[in-house]
């Protein structure tokens, strides 16, 4: 990735997934003037082809939350001047309907919002790590204070009918992200980030006022959002993004992502049957079927089907790729895995390694 993106990829590693809708064809395009505008679909409702939110899903104590562990794999690591070790984290997500506050409208967008209420999703993530350890040579510097290591998350966007469109996103960083590639001292290694970052939408989703307070104050608009010809996703609503694709192994998609700190890019998406290996397949299964979840039934024969789906920028330099898991969706009308995601791969910035996310533990009461 380039090397703007260091401070992006760790937020993108709090559950920021590269969402795409697999739009073969061209289902659903030119709906918003957009010539590849993405057929998401509803997968996590047992009808895919639902459009909108449903009452039953309404309300935080509606909220369908999902935990995972976080664990480093070093397998890919390849950067020989310093090296990053994240203790064992937590990430979880909150995904729910509620009405629009609109106090989170930005004053200059208000006249381009309905008087009525609208009724949105909201997505909340939380990644923590009690420490986060940065080694050149024989130094070190260890993160391990009250509230270092923390990243939170929270997304509004419409329903699919209006093709998840952004209307609010706040980002609260507290971490030490990955400074370069190549360092020789162990103050070049990191860099401190204590900053909360909102964006605030037009309601057509064609321009974005971003604030950004903390270390570093700023405030700036962007009023090209309208000339893609992508569907647009916020960066912090991304896993649902993902979620809403065509998924299956012949998802091939094109989408435009913003966030605050690279801007609006174009990101492809492309989709493979995947069969986990059997230890973590079984994990996922048991955590799936039980009394209080139900999102999967063992039967003779057959296991979980999962769909991978890997994100890397469309241009000629790719930088490395994302990957998530998703349970596959068998029946488009009776939908029982809900398309829920159980594992998504990060890499760390500048060839330090991947965080692996692999579900935990569920909370589900989405119909």
């Amino acid at each position: 990735m380039k090397k703007r993106f260091s401070v992006a990829a760790f937020a993108l590693a709090a559950g920021c997934a590269i969402a795409f809708a697999g739009c073969t064809g061209c289902n659903g395009c030119g709906a918003n003037e957009k010539s590849n505008e993405a057929a998401f679909s509803s997968n996590w409702y047992a009808d895919t082809s639902y459009r909108y939110i449903q009452p039953t899903f309404t309300g935080l104590e509606k909220a369908e939350i999902l935990k995972y562990s976080v664990k480093q794999d070093n397998e890919t690591a390849g950067n020989s001047t310093y090296s990053v070790e994240y203790s064992e984290g937590e990430y979880i997500t909150t995904f729910y309907a509620t009405k629009f506050d609109k106090a989170l409208i930005a004053e200059d967008y208000k006249p381009s919002y309905p008087e009525n209420d609208i009724t949105v999703y909201a997505y909340l993530t939380e990644l923590n790590f009690s420490s986060v350890t940065f080694k050149v040579g024989d130094e070190e510097k260890i993160f391990n204070g009250e509230g270092d290591n923390t990243v939170k998350t929270v997304c509004y966007f419409t329903d699919v009918n209006n093709h998840l469109r952004p209307l609010y996103s706040e980002q609260n960083i507290n971490v030490a992200s990955p400074a370069d590639f190549q360092v020789g001292k162990i103050e070049d290694a990191y860099k401190e980030i204590r900053q909360t970052v909102k964006t605030y939408y037009k309601y057509d989703g064609k321009a974005a006022k971003t604030v950004i307070t903390g270390d570093s104050a700023t405030e700036f608009t962007v009023n090209n959002l309208g000339d893609t010809d992508y569907s647009l996703i916020d960066v912090n609503g991304l896993n649902i993004g993902v979620r809403a694709m065509q998924l299956s192994a012949n998802l091939n998609q094109i989408i435009s992502v913003y966030s605050p700190t690279g801007g609006m890019q174009n990101y492809s998406f492309t989709g493979v049957s995947s069969t986990l290996a059997e230890p973590e397949r079984k994990s996922y299964e048991e955590i799936l079927a039980r009394d209080n979840v139900k999102l999967y039934t063992p039967a003779e024969g057959k296991s979980l089907g999962t769909v991978c789906v890997t994100a890397t920028l469309n241009a000629n330099m790719k930088g490395v790729s994302q990957k998530y898991w998703f349970t596959a969706i068998d029946n488009a009308k009776n939908n029982q895995s809900r398309a829920t995601m159980v594992k998504m791969s990060v890499p760390i910035p500048f060839s330090l390694g991947t965080l692996n996310y692999t579900l935990k533990d569920i909370t589900s009461t989405l119909y």
